[in-house]
């Protein structure tokens, strides 16, 4: 009897593994490739598609406006605004304005540029706030996977992951007005979403199979409000697997892991806008009354050197700007950002070792960069050794994904399992019923 309930467990193991063998099969074969394009973005090339209509680039006044307001606020239309160097101006970093921040002492806060705190998805429209977002509010983490779902509305492997701070009632993040004020009619937020992403031109979608090439694609590591990065969710289809993180229980965790990585995000940006600026985009057919004095005002905001004094700073400062989606994507930013979280909580409270994930699979075949520039005939001389990668590294697929965090004994046990909050449309969103909300 026990033989047979071994095979039983055995075969039923096969199967599953030859189902997802075949679903990678088809991801391979089906997932489209947009064609490559000729840019002018610097730090690396990128994909991109045809634009609606000519792109609309920032000037150097619209720039240095937003560099002389202290909270600023501003609309942005998805499908053409861009930078200079033709990145998409609504996939910018998120900023930390440290200068006006209080980062300890009584009721601390950090001032948060670049947040995702409206617009309408559907029409393309995003809105990039200024947040005040107090550090004594902060109440929980969650890993949270969106996973993409398919024709027949079930949940695939692939997926994007984010990191989710919720914060207590009463002590939530608040939306400022260019005056510096809470924006009238903005709700507070109940959480942020940090979410580390493949920055692109406009109107660019993104290709799985192209961001295995470091060259294709740079890193962005931007916020969003919980509510809004949602409602972009479910336009998609997408829901929400929420995993709550199990930090040590000492003073200070949550917000070190917070910081720690608005200090990444804020590392992202600088670097970004910084080098713009170095290579010009102030100086070029700047208008006649553009001053040195403000162009240099604009390098001095920018400057990494205005990173707080970290132990993480110089570590971050120099992290590679590029994606790669095994090594530097969502999954394995985000799951960093706990790592070094990890490092600096139990070195300030002499916890010992602290636990250590292992965020990439040992050993990277060289066939990666292989898939990168084949066709869809010699792909298929590829597909025996990409499936026994995947069958014996499964947590490189988002769904599997959680269980970097389980092994390295970072989530709260559940019955059968780690605790897991699932939301959608229909089974019931983090903010109340669409109808109710809707009324």
């Amino acid at each position: 009897m026990a033989i047979k309930r071994t095979l039983q467990r055995l075969l039923a193991g096969i199967g599953a593994l030859l189902a997802l063998l075949l679903a990678m099969v088809y991801w391979l074969l089906h997932t489209p490739t947009p064609d490559l394009a000729e840019r002018d973005a610097p730090l690396v090339p990128r994909l991109a598609q045809d634009y609606p209509g000519p792109p609309r680039t920032a000037d150097a006044r619209e720039l240095l406006s937003w560099v002389d307001n202290t909270t600023p606020l501003a609309r942005i239309n998805t499908a053409t605004d861009q930078l200079p160097n033709g990145l998409a101006v609504s996939m910018l970093p998120f900023m930390v304005d440290w200068a006006n921040s209080r980062e300890t002492g009584e009721k601390p806060f950090v001032l948060m540029r670049n947040v995702n705190a409206g617009g309408n998805p559907v029409l393309g429209e995003n809105l990039l706030a200024t947040l005040r977002v107090p550090l004594d509010g902060l109440s929980a983490l969650q890993w949270c996977l969106t996973p993409t779902r398919n024709k027949n509305d079930k949940d695939t492997f692939m997926g994007h992951a984010m990191l989710r701070f919720l914060f207590a009632p009463g002590r939530q993040p608040v939306v400022l007005g260019r005056d510096g004020e809470p924006l009238r009619g903005a709700l507070p937020a109940d959480d942020l979403m940090l979410s580390w992403e493949a920055w692109r031109p406009p109107m660019t979608r993104y290709d799985g199979l192209q961001g295995l090439d470091p060259s294709t694609y740079t890193l962005t590591a931007r916020a969003y409000t919980g509510a809004q990065r949602f409602l972009t969710d479910i336009v998609r289809g997408n829901p929400w697997r929420c995993y709550p993180v199990a930090l040590p229980e000492v003073d200070g965790a949550l917000q070190a892991t917070f910081l720690t990585a608005a200090l990444s995000g804020d590392a992202f940006a600088r670097r970004m806008l910084g080098r713009m600026i170095e290579e010009g985009a102030l100086k070029a057919e700047r208008p006649p009354d553009l001053t040195p004095e403000q162009i240099k005002r604009a390098e001095e905001i920018f400057a990494t050197s205005r990173l707080p004094r970290d132990p993480l700073a110089n570590l971050l400062e120099g992290a590679d700007m590029s994606y790669q989606l095994l090594e530097r994507s969502c999954i394995t930013a985000s799951l960093g950002m706990i790592q070094l979280a990890l490092i600096r909580i139990h070195a300030e409270h002499d916890l010992g070792p602290p636990p250590r994930m292992q965020l990439v699979p040992d050993g990277l075949p060289p066939w990666i960069q292989d898939l990168v520039t084949a066709d869809r005939g010699t792909l298929l001389a590829h597909i025996p050794g990409a499936l026994l990668f995947v069958a014996r590294n499964q947590e490189v697929l988002p769904i599997n994904a959680y269980r970097i965090l389980e092994d390295a004994g970072l989530l709260v046990p559940g019955e059968g399992g780690p605790v897991v909050y699932y939301y959608d449309k229909t089974s019931g969103t983090p903010y109340g019923d669409v109808r109710d909300n809707m009324m």
